[in-house]
This record gives C-alpha cells, sequence and structure tokens, in this order.
C-alpha cells in the first residue's frame, strides 16, 4: 500500500484523516491561506492522536523570501516541533530574486530539525512550483534538493493542479532518479481521493515501499500521469 498523508490543522483533524487511511498527517493553521506553522498545543494534541506528524513551518502568508528574525524564528518553531515528537517539518525558501531555493536558510531549518532527531524527514513544499512557473529548469531544482537533503518536495509541477503539471512532473520524477521521493501536490475532494498518495522510491524504509499503480482521482482519469507517481491531496 502506497503511504497516504492528509494535511490537518487540529487533532480532530488528525482523527478523520486516520479514520480515512491516512499513515501520516502534514499539520499546519489557516489552510484558508496556504498554511501557517502551528501552535505548540495544537501541535501537541495532533501528536497524540498517534499519527506520525510532519508540522509545516511558515511564519507568515505570502511570499517565501525571509529575513535573519523569520529565519530565526522558524528555527526555534522546528526545534520545538522536534522536541514535541514531530517525525518531519516541512518548509521552503527563496532566494531574494526568488530564482532559486534559498540553500543556505534551507539548510539551517533542516540541520535544527536534524540536531535534534537526524532521522527528521524533509519536504520542500510548493515554493518550488514559484520556480517552475519562473521558468526555472528542473534538472536545477532537482540538483538543489539532493544537495539540500532533502527528503521529498510537495509540487504540483508549476501548475494549479497536478493534472495540468504531468509533463513537469514526469520530468522531475526522472531527474529525482529516486534520490528525492516526488510528492504531487493538488486540490480534490477527500471523497474523490482520500488523502495524500506519496510516491515512494527506493530510499524508502523496507516495508513502506510502494512503486506500483496507485488509485487515481476520477478526475484524473485519461490522463498520461505515470503510474510511479501518485496524488497529494488536502481535502476540499
Amino acid at each position: 500500500m502506497p503511504v497516504l498523508e492528509i494535511a490537518v490543522q487540529d487533532a480532530a483533524g488528525a482523527r478523520i484523516a486516520r479514520s480515512e487511511g491516512a499513515e501520516r498527517v502534514e499539520l499546519c493553521s489557516a489552510l484558508s491561506t496556504g498554511g501557517l506553522t502551528p501552535s505548540v498545543g495544537i501541535l501537541r494534541t495532533t501528536i497524540e492522536v498517534g499519527l506520525p506528524v510532519h508540522v509545516l513551518i511558515r511564519p507568515r502568508p505570502g511570499g517565501y523570501v525571509y529575513d535573519a528574525t523569520e529565519v530565526e524564528a522558524m528555527v526555534a518553531d522546528i526545534v520545538c516541533s522536534m522536541e514535541l515528537g514531530a517525525q518531519g517539518v516541512v518548509i521552503g525558501a527563496l532566494d531574494g530574486a526568488e530564482s532559486a531555493l534559498d540553500l543556505p536558510v534551507l539548510g539551517q531549518l533542516a540541520t535544527a530539525a536534524r540536531s535534534v532527531n537526524p532521522d527528521a524527514e524533509i519536504t520542500v513544499h510548493r515554493c518550488v512550483d514559484v520556480l517552475l512557473e519562473r521558468g526555472i529548469e528542473p534538472q536545477r531544482i532537482i540538483r538543489d534538493l539532493v544537495e539540500l537533503g532533502a527528503t521529498r518536495v510537495l509540487t504540483s509541477g508549476g501548475a494549479t493542479r497536478s493534472i495540468d503539471g504531468v509533463d513537469t512532473l514526469t520530468q522531475l520524477h526522472q531527474l529525482a532518479e529516486e534520490r528525492v521521493q516526488i510528492q504531487l501536490a493538488g486540490e480534490y475532494a477527500l471523497a474523490t481521493s482520500p488523502g495524500c498518495a506519496i510516491w515512494m522510491g527506493s530510499t524508502s524504509p523496507p516495508g513502506t515501499a510502494s512503486t506500483g499503480e496507485l488509485p487515481v482521482p476520477a478526475a484524473a482519469a485519461g490522463t498520461s500521469m505515470p503510474p510511479a507517481l501518485s496524488w497529494c491531496t488536502r481535502p476540499g
């Protein structure tokens, strides 16, 4: 079975996600703004539900260029989250020109997580789609993700929906060569696709990998999405 992940905002959402078969949740607040870092209390009670929790680290809405004070705050949030028992973080940052991943900042964030838990999973979020929309080559993005040591990248291929970015997603998958997992982002109703199906390559722990065909939302029927890639949806 593929790993299913659902984005939730609190413990109640995590319990619903578990009932829908999720094996992991992404925790954030203010989903209507694209998601922000949740509070300590929300994180603690969500972890108590028992599912692995990956925490979104995003201090404010808007763009992904951060100043030193914001980076300091994100580092503190990451350390606190990991100490409370989160198993991973979802992060993103762009350089001042919004033309590349900000590797120095992302490196600080990843180091903060792995200083508490060396096995912390690092997901780089859809700031990558900003780069793809600007025409930045997928080769460069994958190169930077590998250099960072990212576990996975969350992306719709620079499109609003994954099914519209299939060509770029296929290219990312081929370029990644299983060094980085490709987690597809898209907006679908929970009834259509319950949660996020994550493509897991040989970099995944034994027993969790799945490279077979995955359930595809009805909206994607007939598309050329590679069967090794799967869907990442937020309840909607």
